[in-house]
């Protein structure tokens, strides 16, 4: 079982399995833990449902423009696959207002199987454009990105001709005093033929994979 998990993990469509990290960079000395769950659509036995994937994430502000990032992913960890990403989000731009912005966020994701001692690194750049539309703090967002596939060889062998991962995500981020609750659609993988993997993802016209992704933070005094 745990190798059919590590090889679904490895698969390009489940590569990018999380809501995005930092929609808007946290203030400078802030902090920020999360739950998140979803994953991409599949089909079981005729049935379209998610993929349940689960992750826990750690922020804090580093200036004012800049929050680091770093999660663990427990699902994964329940099939012998430490999996974890860490990275920036860089505040690229804001408007005079402050109601819009761009986030800039590279990141670096590591698999490990633990059973064939097997480690892969994915690198991952997003830029992710933010909106407050009222006089709450609550964000509609929207993000392209990409995972980078390092690996010149598939299994077999094989020539690796799917060196990335690109994604498009739209999502809101609904904001309290101490408490924000994160909703986002992903489509992952756009440019691949799903027809062709271990799984049946659920994508328009056999290509890529729609996701829905859930956070629930909670931001810490300095």
């Amino acid at each position: 079982m745990y190798k059919v998990y590590f090889y679904i993990v490895l698969i390009l469509f489940l590569a990018s399995c999380n809501v995005t990290r930092v929609v808007k960079p946290l203030e400078k000395g802030e902090q920020r833990v999360s739950a998140n769950f979803g994953g991409a659509g599949i089909k079981y036995s005729g049935a379209p449902i998610p993929l349940t994937l689960t992750s826990i994430n750690y922020q804090k502000g580093l200036d004012t423009n800049v929050t680091f990032t770093g999660s663990f992913h427990t699902t994964s960890a329940m099939f012998g696959v430490l999996q974890t990403d860490l990275g920036l989000g860089i505040q690229a731009y804001e408007s005079t207002a402050e109601k819009f912005g761009v986030t800039i966020s590279p990141m670096l994701n590591i698999l490990y199987d633990i059973h064939e001692n097997n480690l892969r690194l994915y690198p991952q750049l997003d830029a992710t454009c933010w909106w407050q539309y009222g006089e709450k703090p609550h964000l509609f967002y929207g993000s392209v990105g990409t995972w980078v596939e390092l690996q010149k060889a598939k299994a077999h062998l094989q020539i690796q001709d799917n060196e990335l991962l690109p994604f498009v995500t739209v999502g809101h981020q609904f904001i309290g005093e101490k408490w924000d609750v994160q909703l986002e659609l992903k489509y992952i993988g756009f440019q691949h033929d799903n027809r062709n993997v271990v799984v049946d993802f659920i994508g328009p016209s056999h290509y890529g994979s729609a996701g829905l992704f859930v956070g629930v933070g909670r931001r810490l005094s300095k």
